[in-house]
């Protein structure tokens, strides 16, 4: 990997350890097949007939301002495959996918949900105006509304329009009615979750018990890494964001005195020298970023001290882990040095010079 492709590749995940939880999620879901993975979910038998090859995400948003609060919203097209029609326009059938992540309750939602998808018709009636006089002939591409919420509330469901209209029984006749489709993460059926979601199900079996006990998540979390050391060679970069944010998920959502063990686990699950040095530079971006947003957000020291001695365990952890790996049983002296050093920067220093280094004077922790 060049170092231009190494340096976008360590940008995104930054992004996306920084922006947890909403906008990463967002930035998950702008892999198509972590898109298609979400939409098997829901069970429409629509997904079938989705290009996924050729989805692209619209760089816009229609979500109103006011909504901006709970929400990260995402539009993306694709076209349905084997398509049958005689008019010309049945044949070039493009879906628009609205994607609305929840992580909080809205009892509006059924409103809201409508009023995105009137957006995204009206905004194909202007485009089409532009190019022509009249409205006779045009033909309005689908929309496929998904609501996915993962708060940890229980959610019925987002209920429909008729339910927020005052004697909405007498009017039902006349009141608009949208069927989203409904991911409902704390209600989904862990099994069906890690069977029918792919490699992102299997993510987001991990969001699903984020609170769950420490004994219960660590377990979850072996098998989960296990699953997603399966992933081809051509979903490298797919399989980086996956353990990205698994490792944001970690730190802002369990304990303290947890992520040092956990960070452990995710090292160990992979296998050769290279990938645990891509690994070991991938945890410090995330560290490095974590470690701004907290002083950033947060100035309350015992909080910050914790979060640095995490940081300064979990990097004695994998130097000694990985230089074991390379070079075998190590000297006391070298065991000692490393496991008082409490400077992250030269416990940094020596991560870097073990990329290169051939044998273990090369690294230079011990004069």
């Amino acid at each position: 990997m060049s170092s231009e492709n190494i340096q976008a590749l360590h940008a995104r995940l930054r992004k996306l350890a920084r922006q947890f939880p909403e906008n990463s999620m967002k930035l998950m879901l702008e892999n198509p097949k972590n898109t298609r993975d979400l939409l098997a979910l829901t069970g429409s038998r629509v997904v079938d007939s989705i290009d996924f090859d050729r989805l692209k995400l619209m760089p816009t948003t229609f979500v109103a301002r006011d909504y901006r609060h709970v929400e990260s919203d995402m539009v993306m097209v694709a076209p349905l495959r084997g398509v049958r029609g005689t008019h010309p326009a049945q044949k070039r059938i493009t879906l628009y996918i609205l994607i609305e992540h929840q992580s909080e309750k809205d009892p509006i939602m059924a409103f809201r949900v409508l009023d995105y998808v009137v957006q995204l018709y009206r905004s194909q009636i202007l485009r089409w105006s532009d190019r022509h006089r009249s409205h006779a002939g045009l033909h309005l591409q689908s929309v496929l509304p998904v609501v996915f919420y993962t708060g940890t509330r229980p959610w019925q469901g987002i209920g429909t329009l008729q339910d927020l209209v005052l004697g909405g029984d007498r009017f039902q006749a006349e009141i608009p009615v949208m069927n989203p489709l409904l991911v409902n993460l704390p209600a989904f059926d862990p099994e069906k979750l890690e069977q029918e979601g792919g490699y992102f199900g299997r993510v987001l079996r991990l969001v699903q018990a984020r609170k769950s006990r420490r004994n219960a998540f660590g377990r979850l979390l072996v098998r989960i890494l296990g699953h997603l050391e399966t992933m081809p060679p051509e979903d490298r970069l797919r399989w980086l964001e996956h353990l990205t944010y698994i490792q944001a998920l970690i730190y802002h959502m369990r304990e303290p005195s947890e992520r040092a063990k956990l960070q452990a686990m995710i090292e160990t699950s992979v296998r050769t020298d290279e990938v645990r040095q891509e690994m070991v530079a991938m945890g410090r971006t995330i560290a490095d970023e974590l470690k701004d947003e907290g002083r950033v957000e947060g100035r309350v020291e015992g909080r910050v001290e914790g979060r640095v001695e995490g940081r300064v365990e979990a990097t004695r952890t994998s130097l000694l882990r990985l230089i074991r790996q390379r070079f075998g049983e190590l000297p006391r002296e070298t065991v000692d040095r490393i496991e008082t050093t409490d400077d992250l920067d030269q416990l940094n220093a020596w991560l870097d010079r073990f990329v290169a280094a051939e044998t273990l004077e090369d690294m230079g922790i011990v004069a």
